[in-house]
């Protein structure tokens, strides 16, 4: 047998080497387009999710995010550096009946011959209002699978707030009964949630509301006279124009509320706890009073979780959290007075 000389087993070992190095390489020329395949079709996926979800009737809020966005621009008591222009609250003090507002300012305007005392005096009179700082939690789309967990939150820290809830079947009853009993304010925000049902006409509309007010009153026996608009008043789902629709909640005295501070919940399942509090605080922070969009669904569970920072974070900064009631400012993308006489 014929010995290996240090020459010839160098050479074998150099040939096993560019063995290994062309099997490593023709490997990771073939895994790695695979594995970014793979990848891009996760992506593909998750973006096919997003858009059902939101063509679908629990997603219409997604769609008119922006419509809302911009609307605030124009929204009554929102003066925010967030938007670019800057905003004259016009809306005062609300009526009892038919939710019409006072075009009123939020500040008192001073003439220039108005005496040093008189600034002085109209400053103290300004400064208690302008040291309050009022929050309203609202839920949308509810009740849900977890309406009870967030009813055990606003329970365990004495917060009150308020659900526009939609028409559901007789197994969740009971969360329309305890949102009444533990002291909330029921909202109504449509029976179906299906955006072509709801705006197909001022009657569909009108039909819709009625069917949800008394499932709400057969439930609880409660009558609700404040709604919130699928997709908001500014949403461009709604065939006819948004005033007709307005003109329809004026007549039967029914108030609506649009929100001017919202944690994105609705536009993707991907954001965490802290996110969703810090797109609130973001907003809230520019408002006097700020109503907060939320949802109530099953699919955004991440609200439920963020709720206890939430009431934790707006406590820790003074801010009093209250239900909807007769004496909340009517923050809306599209005021009630836009409806003509």
């Amino acid at each position: 047998m014929a010995k290996i000389t240090r020459a010839q087993l160098a050479q074998r070992r150099r040939i096993e080497l560019y063995k290994k190095v062309i099997i490593y390489g023709f490997l990771v020329l073939t895994i790695l387009p695979i594995l970014t395949s793979v990848f891009l079709l996760y992506k593909v996926d998750k973006l096919e999710e997003r858009l059902e979800y939101a063509l679908s009737e629990d997603g219409g809020d997604y769609l008119t995010l922006r419509q809302s966005r911009d609307a605030l621009k124009d929204n009554p008591n929102v003066n925010s550096g967030r938007f670019a222009t800057s905003v004259k609250s016009v809306l005062g003090t609300t009526n009892a009946k038919g939710g019409k507002a006072d075009n009123t300012a939020d500040t008192e305007t001073i003439t220039p011959d108005a005496t040093e005392a008189d600034k002085e005096s109209a400053a103290e009179e300004q400064t208690p209002e302008k040291d309050v700082k009022r929050v309203y939690l609202t839920f949308d789309d509810g009740p849900s699978i977890y309406t009870g967990q967030i009813l055990d939150v606003l329970a365990a820290n004495n917060v009150k707030a308020t659900f526009f809830v939609i028409g559901r079947d007789k197994e969740y009853y009971d969360y329309y009964r305890r949102i009444v009993d533990e002291g909330h304010t029921i909202g109504m925000h449509s029976y179906s949630h299906v955006y072509q049902d709801v705006y197909a006409s001022v009657e569909s509309f009108g039909n819709e509301i009625e069917q949800l007010n008394q499932l709400i009153y057969d439930v609880t026996g409660v009558k609700s006279n404040i709604f919130r608009f699928p997709g908001g008043s500014s949403n461009n789902v709604a065939p006819l124009p948004i005033q007709d629709y307005i003109a329809y909640l004026n007549e039967h005295d029914i108030n609506y509320y649009d929100w001017n501070a919202l944690n994105g919940d609705a536009v993707t399942s991907g954001l965490t706890p802290e996110q969703l509090v810090s797109n609130i605080m973001n907003d809230v922070e520019n408002n006097r009073d700020s109503i907060v969009l939320m949802h109530d669904l099953q699919t955004t569970h991440t609200t439920v979780e963020s709720l206890q920072l939430l009431i934790d974070t707006l406590k820790s900064k003074g801010y009093e959290m209250l239900p909807i009631s007769e004496e909340t400012p009517l923050i809306q993308h599209v005021s009630c007075n836009s409806v003509e006489e």
